[in-house]
Parts: structure tokens; C-alpha cells; sequence
């Protein structure tokens, strides 16, 4: 792949601020294919090419898509094209990037590790994720957030509604009463079904590399984790890890 393409395109999300995992919720892949692409160990298809033209306000030429009319029509020397590059010989790039790109697809898969972890043992394990991580790593933390509220609100449901379950008097002739005898039991195993669900999809969402929001508590933690994130170095630190 084209470095120029590498550098239009890291330089048009870094100056919005934005990590490679937002941009790829934007378009609707995942942080590991913005990685590749920014490295030049793949090429966008024509389909994400358009999407990235549209999120980035700009034109298949200007992102490098496309050859520059001028650059065609300059003159290449052919002496210069066929001498060795003795500053930048293609070997040596190679070499580098097979040297770093494990260490990076390493420190990627640790942080989708983190956050889907954060979900295993719900309310517990995103509170300690989230008191142990940095504030700089704004995907886990998000994850992590996102775990402890939404399960610790499902167990105060859930034990509210038990609560109800034992102070209701049994056998009672009212109408209104049996009703709650037979809905508050069918209402408990709803929410239960429902937290399970949260559960799974939560993990299989963190592992892509998704900012997946849940039900009613998904803005909550943006908001939070937005409002508490890093100094600007901390967040450059976590894209290059991304």
C-alpha cells in the first residue's frame, strides 16, 4: 500500500482526535483492519474507501486513493529509479515490520482481552478493571464502566423484585395481588434472560473492538469516560496501541 495513503489517512483521524476503533465503528469494521491499513499492510476495498471519503469530508484523491493527475504527468528519471535506495532499500521495511507488528497485534489483543474480561464476573470484574486500568486506555475503561452499571443495576432489580416476591401475601383473593404473585416472578426471569443476553453480547463486542453501547446505561459511560479521560499524551499512547 501506498505510505502516502498511510499518512492522509492517520493524519485526518488524528487531527480530529479520534482512535482507530472509533473510525472503524464509523464505517463498520473493526480497529485491527484501521490498524492494518494505516501500515500499509493492506488496501481498503472500494467500499470502504467510499465510507472513509464520507467520513472524513474528503475525495478519493485527497486520501490518496486515487493518483494525483500532476504526479503522473512529471517526468520520472530513469537513472534515479534504477539505483538502489541506500537511505530507504525495501528489505530493511519489510524487516521492521514483521520485527514490531506481533508486539502490536499483541498489546491490541490484550486490551480486547481486558475489556471482555471485564464482563465474565459482571459487576466485579468491571470494577476492578476499571480502578486498575489507566485512564488513558479509553476502551477498556469504557468497557469496564459499562459493566458495572449495567450489572450492578440488574442485581438491584433483581433483588428488589425478590424483596416484592416475599412481603406479597400468599394465597390472596384480590385480583390485583394474584396478578403481581404471577407477574413479578415472570418479570424476574425476563430481566435474568435479558442480563444473560447482555452478557454474551458484551464480550463478543468487546473482543471485536467495538464501542457497543447497552441498553440505557451505554451513553452513561461515554459520557463518564469521555469526562475522565487522559492528558493528550495518554491518548496517543493508546492509539499507537490500537
Amino acid at each position: 500500500m501506498n505510505k502516502v495513503i498511510n499518512y492522509r489517512l492517520r493524519q485526518e483521524r488524528e487531527s480530529r482526535g479520534w482512535s482507530q476503533a472509533r473510525v472503524a465503528e464509523q464505517i463498520g469494521t473493526d480497529a485491527v483492519n484501521i490498524s492494518r491499513w494505516e501500515r500499509g499492510h493492506a488496501m481498503p476495498s472500494p467500499y470502504f474507501r467510499e465510507k472513509l471519503c464520507q467520513l472524513f469530508e474528503k475525495s478519493a484523491q485527497e486520501l490518496g486513493f486515487l493518483p494525483d493527475p500532476r504526479s503522473e504527468s512529471e517526468p520520472i528519471p530513469v537513472l534515479i529509479s534504477d539505483m538502489p535506495s541506500p537511505t530507504f532499500p525495501a528489505r530493511p521495511e519489510n524487516s521492521y515490520y514483521q520485527l514490531f507488528e506481533p508486539q502490536v497485534q499483541i498489546l491490541d489483543q490484550f486490551s480486547r482481552l481486558l475489556a471482555s474480561f471485564s464482563y465474565v464476573l459482571g459487576c466485579l470484574s468491571g470494577l476492578f478493571i476499571f480502578l486498575l486500568i489507566n485512564k488513558g486506555n479509553r476502551f477498556v475503561r469504557f468497557h469496564s464502566l459499562q459493566s458495572t452499571l449495567f450489572f450492578a443495576s440488574s442485581h438491584i432489580l433483581s433483588l428488589l423484585l425478590l424483596i416484592a416476591m416475599r412481603v406479597l401475601p400468599k394465597h390472596s383473593t384480590d385480583i390485583f395481588q394474584t396478578l403481581l404473585e404471577v407477574g413479578i416472578p415472570l418479570l424476574l426471569m425476563v430481566l435474568n434472560l435479558f442480563t444473560c443476553v447482555v452478557w454474551f453480547v458484551g464480550i463478543i463486542q468487546a473482543w471485536r473492538g467495538k464501542y457497543y453501547e447497552l441498553p440505557f446505561i451505554g451513553q452513561l459511560s461515554i459520557k463518564i469516560t469521555a469526562s475522565g479521560q487522559a492528558q493528550p499524551g495518554a491518548r496517543v499512547k493508546e492509539e499507537r496501541v490500537q
